[in-house]
């Protein structure tokens, strides 16, 4: 009785854990495909489950998916159901593959399907069925790359511009990027393209509409032949059939459609090296070049700005800007850059302008010299130099070395006491006498020139006064020049985050240019050891110090270590702090 019951027990247990067993599995359209064609995948599990994984689609690319479907029947008393996960699948190259491991949570407990291998084959004929979606979608649907120029120099401007040509009896719903194209070798920038406009056009000696789905401008940086990966795309075209509806129009049929531009080559050819000026430095294009002042008379410690000025169309931010020659009694400050260009199929266009802040610590003339650009116009095939026009700059004002040697010169000569000749002889015996009031006081030269001296002395102070205030409102604080440069360069530093060379490069110009005025320091003395007594001599914590030179250090390493950004954050945070601190310092003593 005892052995009945127990052998009930395990068929019940047995049952029940059959009828409680989630099936969960993958099925393939096909297991073998060619080359160009596609593959479904579905993933489908009998219970309700959450937190569906798919696995990595290796060598395939999907094209299609994921999308969901739920099945739920009931048949004689029985329910059925079933979830299926689908996706569309193209293949990357030709092989033996598999299909990995799907997982799923079905109450609490995680499930997985089997691996499936799939064999991708040579790309296989496709039927010339004229009635074949498909088919029709292939002679229907084109996307082209156009080059402007096959044949460039280095650093000469070319736009690549992607075209989709459609057949007037054939509809696009819907397009999407499967691989973007790659630039190995050029320096890229897209054009903005505000809004996509169907316009009329010829392919291949047929009529077809079409539209600009994306320009890009390269400059190649090396020379030979370049290769430019295409752009591929996944489109869900609309062709007409032979069917006819109700009211006897066209029905169309909606297919998936996987359309490439193809690869295109460019053959680069290097600069001539014949007639290359010695101050070329990358620059190509059509340009203009000059130097303007917006002061020629000033007072000395006055400030002006020199404006170094490129304009045109060519490769700007890709050559080196040229080198003025100063003299070394004018105290310059790093340049502030200002870009005016825009970015079109045929090239960069606009203007940048370097402006330097001049302070002149000297009077006299001073001369901007000439200074050189050159630049390589691939139209005429030549470089070509401009000159710009010198610049004289009168500086007036009193040197201050010269003012304290007078000064102390005058001090020496007030303190000489002279003896005149016969200072100390015997009293005289004899008188002589002499009529009184014999001239009369008033209204004679003396009178006069009492008179008016307080008048002549008050328009002399009020005019002394009005110079001295003129000529105070126009003197420099260098400190506050540096200090803006430097919160303009700090500003600059934190925008170029991400741009590790740019980034350090940006920050060690603010630190130094801040201390330089800051400390009154020359160039020579702009080294750590000076800079570090001249900070303990102002009572300046060793912390501080060392933030500094932590700072300053990591600009140095900058090209050599791989910092990432949240260090970079943290450097711009400590300059700033530096710069803060060291401020407080000053006002407090």
């Amino acid at each position: 009785m005892f052995r009945n019951k127990f052998i009930h027990i395990i068929i019940f247990l047995i049952s029940f854990s059959a009828f409680s067993q989630v099936n969960f599995t993958t099925k393939l359209s096909k297991n073998q495909l060619g080359l160009n064609e596609r593959v479904k995948v579905e993933f489908s599990v009998d219970k309700d489950g959450d937190n569906f994984m798919p696995p990595v689609f290796e060598n395939f690319r999907i094209v299609g998916g994921p999308s969901q479907s739920i099945r739920n029947s009931w048949i004689n008393g029985k329910r059925s159901y079933s979830k299926t996960y689908s996706y569309f699948l193209s293949p990357i190259e030709k092989g033996s593959f598999e299909i990995g491991q799907a997982s799923i949570e079905v109450d609490g407990e995680i499930y997985k399907t089997l691996p499936v291998k799939v064999i991708v084959t040579s790309a296989v004929d496709k039927p010339t069925n004229p009635n074949d979606p498909n088919y029709l979608a292939d002679k229907k649907i084109h996307l082209v790359a156009e080059l402007s120029n096959t044949s460039p120099f280095i650093n000469e401007a070319v736009s690549v511009t992607y075209k989709l040509y459609v057949s007037p009896d054939t509809g696009v719903d819907n397009w999407r990027e499967l691989e973007a194209p790659r630039y190995a070798n050029f320096w890229s920038n897209n054009i903005d393209i505000k809004s996509l406009n169907v316009q009329n056009g010829i392919y291949k000696g047929e009529p077809y509409r079409y539209v600009v789905l994306r320009r890009t401008l390269l400059y190649p940086q090396k020379k030979g032949r370049l290769k430019i990966e295409p752009l591929t795309l996944d489109i869900s075209v609309q062709v007409p059939s032979n069917r006819r509806d109700f009211f006897g129009n066209l029905i169309s049929s909606s297919v998936n459609k996987t359309v490439s531009s193809g690869s295109s080559f460019i053959d680069v050819k290097p600069l001539p090296i014949e007639n290359k000026p010695n101050d070329f430095s990358g620059a190509v294009g059509n340009f203009n070049f000059e130097i303007k002042s917006d002061k020629k008379e000033l007072l000395i410690d006055e400030a002006f700005q020199l404006s170094l000025i490129i304009s045109g169309n060519g490769n700007f931010n890709l050559f080196e800007d040229p080198k003025i020659s100063l003299p070394s009694s004018l105290e310059v400050y790093e340049p502030e850059k200002i870009s005016n260009v825009s970015v079109m199929a045929g090239g960069i266009k606009g203007k940048v302008n370097n402006k330097f802040t001049i302070v002149p610590n000297m009077p006299g003339k001073y001369t901007i010299p000439q200074t050189k650009f050159s630049f390589f116009n691939p139209k005429f095939k030549e470089y070509i130099s401009i000159y710009s026009d010198p610049i004289y700059i009168d500086v007036v004002g009193l040197n201050r070395s010269s003012a304290s040697k007078d000064d102390s010169n005058e001090l020496n000569t007030t303190n000489k006491i002279e003896l005149a000749q016969n200072q100390f002889t015997s009293f005289k015996t004899k008188t002589k006498f002499s009529k009184i009031g014999e001239n009369i006081f008033f209204n004679s030269t003396a009178y006069w020139l009492l008179f008016l001296s307080p008048f002549l002395i008050c328009i002399i102070i009020i005019i002394l006064f009005r110079f001295f205030k003129i000529y105070n409102s126009k003197k420099v604080d260098k400190l506050k020049i540096a200090k803006g440069l430097t919160q303009k360069l700090l500003v600059q530093s934190k925008g170029l985050i991400g741009d590790k060379e740019k980034f350090y490069e940006s920050i060690d110009k603010a630190l130094r240019t801040y201390l330089k005025s800051k400390l009154n320091l020359d160039n020579s003395q702009l080294n750590n050891k000076y800079i570090s007594s001249r900070l303990q001599q102002m009572k300046v914590e060793k912390n501080l110090i060392d933030l500094l030179f932590n700072v300053l250090e990591n600009c140095q390493l900058a090209r050599y270590t791989p910092l990432n950004i949240e260090a970079m954050s943290e450097d711009y945070e400590n300059a700033k702090l530096f710069v803060d601190q060291l401020e407080k310092v000053k006002n407090e003593k």
